[in-house]
């Protein structure tokens, strides 16, 4: 099983090789700046459920709803389109603790998200990965940070009409930089539009 700082690595390395553009993009006829003219933006909303994980961390019964906005652009002539997204709000509600409690966190993340379309006219079936820093107002359940990482990973269809519907797994971790990182596992499901 991977460490994780092999796991950051990994995903360092995957979302790199992901973003870098093919060196035509730098000295073809259309460069990088005319890939990013070629952009747009994108709204999203999401809803989700907490999962158990196999370090024993209870979350279900937790659920959380957010909205993103972002602005991504193509990349050379290829079926990958990259951007940058804020989620300035993400309201996460932990169900109850052992005191019987419940407590709600709220928290804003922003970061670059990479997509690979089965087309190069970037509709109809794709992937999704996305890495961004994450800010809570409160701790999370077994997790000794305010500062996290919020990792996505996505499959989702895009309608000629610009709308378009996703699942998507979400990781939230400290990323062993404090004690305890229990992290927080979460399945959703997203709708949105680009315009």
């Amino acid at each position: 099983m991977l460490n994780n700082y092999q796991v950051r690595r990994v995903l360092f390395l995957s979302i790199s090789l992901a973003i870098a553009p093919a060196p035509k993009a730098f000295c073809g006829e259309m460069g990088f700046f005319d890939d990013f003219k070629q952009g747009h933006w994108r709204f999203e909303s999401l809803g989700g459920v907490g999962l158990n994980s196999s370090d024993e961390s209870d979350r279900k019964g937790d659920y959380y709803f957010a909205s993103s906005l972002g602005y991504e652009w193509p990349i050379y002539k290829s079926r990958r389109e990259v951007g940058l997204r804020v989620y300035p709000v993400l309201l996460y509600d932990q169900d109850r603790n052992d005191k019987g409690e419940s407590d709600t966190v709220y928290a804003a993340s922003f970061g670059p998200v990479v997509r690979w379309y089965e087309s190069t006219i970037h509709k109809g079936g794709y992937l999704e990965i996305g890495v961004s820093l994450l800010w809570n107002s409160r701790l999370f359940r077994s997790n000794a940070a305010r500062w996290n990482a919020l990792t996505e990973f996505g499959v989702g269809y895009e309608f000629d009409s610009e709308w378009h519907v996703a699942l998507k797994f979400q990781h939230i971790s400290n990323g062993q930089t404090r004690s305890p990182n229990r992290g927080v596992n979460a399945v959703a499901l997203c709708f949105g539009f680009a315009f």
